[in-house]
């Protein structure tokens, strides 16, 4: 089934798994300016953006692929104000990111197929996410 043909509220639509793309960007300067703002606006809550997912379904291939931007740049940025993991351990600090990410993607990739957009922080925040921080 390509596409939203045959749609309706019970559809599922199943879709192969395309993986992630990830990025890193060691330069503030290497950021698009979009992520660039969504990084600003966390910082003022309070969080470290240290790694976005976004995820998309083609409904051609009948696919769903996402891309994960790690800002190897903000943590440092964080560091100087004055952000720390438990015991200043940065390794588990990029273990959570290779975690907590590939679930933003598990996540999207359940609700593309149920035809339903949605917060994926808002579905995390219920399943657990293991944050330490």
């Amino acid at each position: 089934m390509g596409g939203n043909d045959g749609f309706d509220e019970n559809s599922i639509s199943p879709l192969r798994d395309g993986g992630i793309r990830w990025v890193f960007y060691l330069w503030k300067s290497e950021v698009p300016e979009p992520e660039l703002a969504r990084i600003a606006r966390s910082a003022r809550a309070g969080f470290l953006r240290a790694a976005v997912t976004f995820g998309f379904p083609d409904w051609d291939s009948e696919e769903y692929r996402s891309t994960t931007t790690v800002h190897l740049w903000d943590l440092g940025d964080a560091y100087s104000r004055g952000f720390r993991p438990p015991n200043g351990d940065w390794g588990r600090m990029m273990v959570h990111i290779f975690v907590h990410e590939p679930l933003h993607h598990a996540i999207g990739l359940c609700l593309a197929e149920l035809f339903e957009t949605g917060d994926q922080e808002w579905v995390i925040a219920r399943l657990g996410d293991a944050r330490w921080w």
